[in-house]
């Protein structure tokens, strides 16, 4: 029972980022986001995917990891937006 719940959190908690990585896609639609807040973010998905590896919670780990690694576009793309093609001004 309890590999099914820690199943669905898993899934909803990466399910709740794509949306933000869909968005990210298009250029200057970073503009309400805070990059410490993702930098933040994505620390802790890290942190949490090496707790579940060092313990054998092979689902924390891998979502966990999935979950960073969807920080890492996010930040990409503030990233891009800010810093590389700036919008006009």
């Amino acid at each position: 029972m309890t590999e099914y719940v820690a199943t669905i959190g898993a899934c909803l908690s990466m399910v709740s980022n794509v949306p933000q990585v869909y968005k990210v896609r298009n250029p200057h639609s970073t503009s309400d986001l805070h990059s410490y807040t993702v930098i933040l973010h994505g620390l802790s998905a890290a942190v949490w995917s090496i707790y579940g590896f060092l313990l054998g919670l092979y689902i924390l780990g891998i979502e966990s990891a999935i979950v960073a690694f969807l920080n890492i576009l996010i930040l990409a793309a503030i990233v891009r937006d800010r810093y590389i093609n700036p919008p006009d001004t």
